[in-house]
């Protein structure tokens, strides 16, 4: 017999929340590569910066504004609340967190996974330096870069390499559930996106057979085992 798996239980229930980690150094197109999978899947962008200012302005007046900071447990409350409201109005989304409020990566993966459980996917958005620089000039509509911007490009890869270790390791024993997946944007615009439909779109397997051979247990099985869907068609 298997190993029991409770996230594996929820998933085949229906009941697990889907959601995905973006990590990537700047200028790699993560937040382009998150808005593609909005329109490549069902998916929600979260945005913890927006929702603490949603709160902050709810929580004085126009009279009063509110001057005090937002603090990340109020924030975690209504990203939980807002998920529930969807599950209760039956609208499954994959939540996509491509930054947090959190002093680490850890700590936001234990907040996430104590209340949704594993994450459905680990982005990592990677380019090279050349490229990096390449899309920093014509963001600031430069042609040179400075010292300070140049050593700013070569810190955000060393962060978003450590970052991607932390996960990593926060998740220990669970690695292996978790689809870890590493993009490379170098390309252009348009086969980035091409490579975000490969990885996201669904799959489809056809199965031909002669009708005297009984295959239906045999997919059913197989459509369990790796949370597929089985469509049986004559």
């Amino acid at each position: 017999m298997n190993e029991w798996d409770a996230n594996t239980f929820e998933d085949h229930l229906g009941n697990k929340v889907a959601y995905g980690l973006l990590t990537g150094r700047s200028y790699s197109g993560k937040r382009t590569v998150a808005a593609e999978l909005v329109n490549t899947i069902k998916s929600k962008i979260v945005n913890m910066e927006q929702i603490a200012a949603e709160l902050k302005k709810s929580m004085g007046s126009e009279e009063e504004p509110f001057e005090g900071e937002v603090s990340v447990d109020k924030v975690e409350a209504a990203i939980v609340k807002h998920i529930a409201h969807d599950r209760a109005n039956s609208h499954k989304y994959t939540y996509l967190f491509d930054r947090w409020m959190h002093k680490s990566a850890s700590e936001f993966l234990n907040f996430a996974h104590r209340n949704f459980g594993l994450p459905t996917f680990i982005l990592n958005t990677t380019c090279d330096k050349k490229t990096a620089e390449e899309r920093f000039k014509k963001k600031n509509e430069t042609e040179e870069i400075n010292e300070e911007a140049a050593a700013e490009i070569e810190e955000s890869a060393k962060r978003a390499e450590r970052q991607r270790i932390e996960i990593e390791t926060a998740l220990g024993t669970h690695k292996s559930k978790v689809r870890i997946i590493s993009l490379n944007t170098n390309d252009s615009l348009e086969t980035t996106f091409n490579n975000v439909k490969s990885l996201f779109s669904a799959k489809v397997i056809i199965v031909n057979h002669e009708k005297r051979l009984h295959v239906d247990t045999c997919c059913s099985n197989l459509a369990i085992k790796y949370n597929m869907l089985y469509l049986s068609v004559y």
